[in-house]
């Protein structure tokens, strides 16, 4: 967590997973799993402690989910590289991409704080970006890391040998394979470092960011807003004045409805002169976006920010599209937010012919934390990656407008108000890593999953009963759950539907499954359940409250007693599904680790195409859930608290 902002003492990350490499080493599967989440508590507890702004709740719940990718990791690294110590020269950076991959794709893609993220200040090793990406770059670090716990690891193999016959008895391959793997890697990094260059530009825009430095707890109504409305024309003003040919706002920096108020949108394009504007707005629907103007007022195009933040942006809908706007000024990308650190939307940007980038951002919920700059360094990795220069806008912080190359030379510090002019490249050959790089992290994926098959099929062989009732068991609820989201379609539920709540229990006692109740029936496993469901219940409405929502908990019709009859019997026959008969079955062919990553991904998969939130909720609840399971043996006294705690969550659909 030190090589990222802040200290940014980014060369730590060359040697920071070496401790974990070390103390994994010759630990089984599910013995480095426990090791990892450790290891990834502390990393991801952190980097994120800015969230604890949300509430402390809200810290623990995205710490805990985060560190999970860490635990899969260790466990995966140690599957797929039991033999030669060697082994871990191409199981370690494998695995780390696979797993970064893994958590950038999908509605619970969250690639915050990814490895190579902490080389956004190396001259030396950024160029890579423009190749292979973000991950291009994790995926270097961690063949120094590996390489660098290999070394260490044959020294003390060395050593010990030597202190058991007196004799030094170097391994077979002695010192060789690191020596000549932190050569091949030294030489990498000094080419790209010398020869690789951003694209040519054909021409170049003078560009503007503005930053009006306005609290997001203010309420913008009234006299409040027009005073901002005052002051940002003011801005645009200057920024005009420098020759600004684009200007940019922050996220939801206009308080007033930019779409339909044309006499606002002339006002805002008499003080751009000329120049097009980028004004962060709400849109229709509610939407968060921005409203491209034009220099006599008209709107060139909009856009609404899709990825919206789990757990912090209630009362809104995800947009749909991301084409670039065309300007006078040429293509544009524009990005909202947190969607900086998607590097695939990126790429497709720039592929789609977006010759300039834009991030309207606010991140003045975070106040002086590392949150900003964190979340600033994105932006550089994102113009390397493309090849395009980007102006970054931010209400309280940090401002700035970065070159194809990653250079920053004008920068709004937090907490300042003002404008940053720069004259930036417009972009139009796309580098290597936007027509083809970004495949780096689906194809590490693709290799990691069929290696991780293969080792399943032959598990699946040598215990071939358990594995039959495991697919028996899965499979089972998947035709009642397609019919009612055929015969019902509409917003995915938290609660199962009758059909799929019977058909639950049918796999239950078709497949014969065991452990239903604890050795000390369900109160213990029960209570644990209902306490983590409290506390997750908690961080979620604490999450909500900092944005100024109140999460409702009861039904919508008011109707306690039908509606709890309803939570608790469908979280019993869920339960006693998942873990109870796939989680033993699960269990039987690979332990503890495989029982609870079955069970939580058909829970995840159960609520497929549902909010955010309800995916991530049945990843936290469904991890934390197995461990109890493997402590308590105990699977239907679980059921209450899911029941209750999924309709609790259920109350975010309305918000959404």
């Amino acid at each position: 967590m030190l090589a990222f902002p802040e200290p940014d003492l980014g060369w730590l990350a060359w040697g920071a997973l070496v401790p974990l490499l070390l103390s994994i080493e010759g630990l089984r599967p599910r013995q480095a799993f426990g090791v990892g989440y450790a290891a990834g508590l502390v990393a991801f507890g952190g980097l994120m402690r800015w969230i604890a702004v949300f509430g402390y709740p809200a810290w623990l719940l995205l710490s805990g989910g985060m560190a999970l990718y860490m635990g899969v990791f260790a466990a995966s690294a140690r599957l797929l590289g039991p033999g030669r110590r060697t082994a871990a020269l191409w199981s370690v950076p494998l695995c780390w991409v696979a797993v970064e991959a893994l958590r950038s794709l999908g509605p619970l893609g969250f690639p915050w704080g990814l490895l190579g993220l902490t080389q956004h200040r190396s001259p030396l090793v950024l160029p890579v970006a423009s190749v292979g990406g973000v991950l291009g770059l994790s995926a270097l670090i961690a063949v120094a890391n590996a390489l660098l716990a290999t070394t260490i690891g044959i020294l003390i193999d060395a050593r010990r040998t030597k202190r058991r016959d007196g004799t030094p008895d170097s391994p077979r391959y002695g010192g060789l394979v690191p020596v000549a793997g932190v050569a091949v890697l030294a030489a990498v990094l000094l080419v790209a470092g010398a020869t690789l260059s951003p694209p040519v530009a054909d021409r170049s825009v003078t560009a503007a960011a503005i930053q009006p430095n306005v609290s997001p707890r203010r309420a913008l109504d009234g006299p409040a807003a027009s005073s901002l409305l005052v002051e940002l024309q003011g801005l645009t003003a200057s920024a005009a004045a420098a020759g600004a040919e684009l200007i940019v706002y922050p996220e939801s920096a206009v308080p007033a409805d930019l779409e339909s108020n044309e006499e606002l949108r002339r006002l805002i394009a008499g003080a751009a002169r000329g120049a097009v504007v980028v004004a962060g707005a709400h849109l229709a629907g509610p939407r968060n976006g921005a409203v491209v103007i034009g220099p006599d007022g008209r709107i060139l195009g909009t856009y609404a920010k899709r990825r919206l933040v789990p757990f912090g942006e209630a009362g809104l809908l995800p947009g749909v599209g991301s084409a670039p706007t065309e300007t006078p000024v040429g293509s544009l990308g524009i990005t909202v937010c947190y969607e900086s650190a998607f590097f695939g939307d990126w790429a497709s940007a720039a592929r789609s012919g977006a010759g300039l980038l834009a991030v309207l951002t606010n991140d003045g919920w975070f106040g002086g934390s590392a949150g900003p700059p964190q979340h600033a360094a994105h932006s550089v990795l994102r113009a390397v990656e493309t090849g395009r220069s980007v102006v970054r806008a931010a209400n309280t912080g940090i401002s700035m407008i970065v070159g194809p190359d990653g250079s920053i030379d004008r920068v709004l510090p937090l907490g300042a108000s003002g404008v940053i002019v720069r004259a930036v490249p417009v972009g139009s050959r796309v580098t290597f890593h936007a027509r083809a790089g970004w495949l780096l992290g689906p194809l590490a994926l693709a290799g990691w999953l069929l290696l991780l098959a293969c080792w399943a099929a032959a598990e699946i062989r040598r215990k071939g009963r358990s594995a039959s009732a495991l697919i028996l068991a899965a499979a089972l609820p998947a035709v009642p759950l397609v019919a009612e989201r055929v015969l019902a379609p509409g917003p995915v539920g938290a609660l199962p539907g009758p059909l799929t709540s019977v058909a639950m229990l049918a796999a239950c006692v078709v497949t014969g499954s065991g452990h239903l109740f604890g050795r000390r029936g369900a109160a213990p496993g029960g209570v644990g359940a209902a306490a983590l469901v409290a506390l997750l219940v908690l961080a979620m409405r604490s999450a909500y409250a900092g944005q100024g929502f109140a999460v409702p908990l009861g039904p919508p019709d008011g109707d306690w007693i039908l509606a709890g009859a309803h939570a608790l019997l469908a979280g019993v026959a869920t339960e006693a599904w998942l873990r109870g008969a796939v989680y033993g079955h699960a269990e039987r062919i690979g332990g503890w680790v495989l029982g609870t990553a079955t069970s939580t991904a058909l829970g995840m998969l159960l609520h497929l195409g549902g909010p955010q939130e309800l995916m991530f909720w049945h990843l936290i609840t469904g991890a934390a859930f197995g461990l109890i399971r493997a402590r308590s043996r105990d699977a239907v006294g679980l059921g209450p608290a899911r029941g209750l705690g999924d309709a609790a969550v259920s109350a975010l659909a309305g918000l959404r």
